[in-house]
């Protein structure tokens, strides 16, 4: 793992597969890590070359899963390693545009979206054959099956997602991305972590719509994360109304010059100040739902911490992106190793209160 995560790193496919996985189209589950630090090695966080090596980035985001049942793990590790991957490979079209590597997988998906058939020779197969497990329902055969109306509307849904947000990275990026408008960006939020929230496992359809805007909360919060990482690297999610309206250019941003303009303050004070609590609210359906999977519960409340601490790291180093980094990856690093030193009894008695949760019919 990186010391400083937030720096590009040539961790391509050469460091191999992730772990084996629990498999939820076949049911067998694999052997489970041991401690939480693995979540990254499961989710294959540091393969291909791309904006930087996510493997503390994951465990920050995802550590939680492992405090799982075997039976709820099934449900939620796929899921979190394919949106993982795509992601990463949608990155490694920046670097190795060469490989095209998101592009194959993505015509893959197509493939198999509209004519039922995957290449067994294609290097994502293995991916794709648990894509069509957990959302197409094959038989024995590979044929289309016939679920019933609930699973089947899921798995509709389900599917219409995944494809958005695979649309979404292949849009969002493209080099040189910029955004015009405020509405611009916050249709790229939804597009991204909105579309990702609607593939978690034990959703209902009343809390559909509701966990996609927390998606789109979280991805708001998680740029703000990487501001740094992104100016970096030549990104600005700023749109272009709201660096105009208080004076900033966007250049600025990308060369770290912007905090000495008076102009950066004002506009991050806005962004905290009257963006967030605008995303908060419309995120309100999902973060006050009642009677939700206990995985859900825990996913919520473990994302609403890391919120919390995205924002207050950012007000405590004065809004300079440039210096939040070292202090939020530092607090995350403490705060990972404590609970694995005293986090064992707490995630269990979690495990037990998930394991006994009924499951659906």
């Amino acid at each position: 793992m990186k010391t400083n995560p937030s720096r590009p790193t040539l961790s391509g496919a050469e460091r191999g597969p992730p772990r084996e996985l629990p498999c939820s189209s076949t049911g067998h589950l694999r052997p489970r890590p041991s401690r939480a630090a693995e979540i990254s090695a499961l989710l294959g966080s540091s393969r291909y070359w791309a904006l930087s090596d996510d493997a503390l980035k994951d465990e920050d985001n995802a550590a939680w899963v492992l405090s799982l049942p075997p039976d709820a793990q099934r449900e939620w590790l796929p899921r979190i390693y394919w949106i993982r991957l795509v992601d990463r490979l949608a990155e490694n079209e920046r670097f190795e545009p060469g490989a095209r590597r998101f592009a194959r997988f993505f015509e893959a998906w197509r493939h198999l979206r509209d004519e039922g058939v995957i290449d067994p020779a294609g290097p994502f197969s293995r991916e794709l054959e648990g894509i069509r497990g957990a959302w197409l329902f094959p038989d024995a055969a590979g044929a289309p099956a016939a679920p019933p109306a609930t699973a089947a509307m899921e798995a509709r849904c389900s599917a219409v997602a995944w494809d958005a947000y695979l649309s979404a990275l292949a849009d969002y990026n493209a080099p040189n991305i910029s955004l015009a408008t405020l509405h611009e960006h916050d249709e790229m939020l939804w597009r991204l972590s909105g579309r990702i929230f609607q593939l978690v496992p034990f959703l209902t359809d009343s809390i559909w719509d509701d966990v996609g805007e927390f998606g789109r909360l979280d991805q708001f919060l998680n740029n703000l994360r990487d501001l740094q990482e992104d100016a970096e690297n030549g990104i600005c999610y700023f749109p272009a109304d709201v660096l105009d309206a208080f004076g900033v250019d966007r250049d600025e941003v990308l060369l770290g010059r912007c905090h000495a303009n008076p102009g950066y303050t004002r506009m991050m004070e806005f962004w905290l100040d009257e963006r967030l609590p605008t995303l908060r609210a419309q995120a309100a359906g999902f973060v006050g739902a009642p009677g939700l999977h206990p995985s859900l519960e825990i996913m919520r409340t473990w994302s609403i911490r890391r919120h919390a601490r995205i924002e207050r790291v950012m007000r405590a180093v004065d809004l300079d992106f440039r210096r939040f980094p070292a202090r939020y990856w530092a607090e995350v690093r403490r705060d990972l190793a404590g609970r694995r030193a005293g986090g064992e009894q707490t995630d269990a008695g979690r495990a037990e209160r998930v394991q006994r949760w009924p499951q659906p019919a």
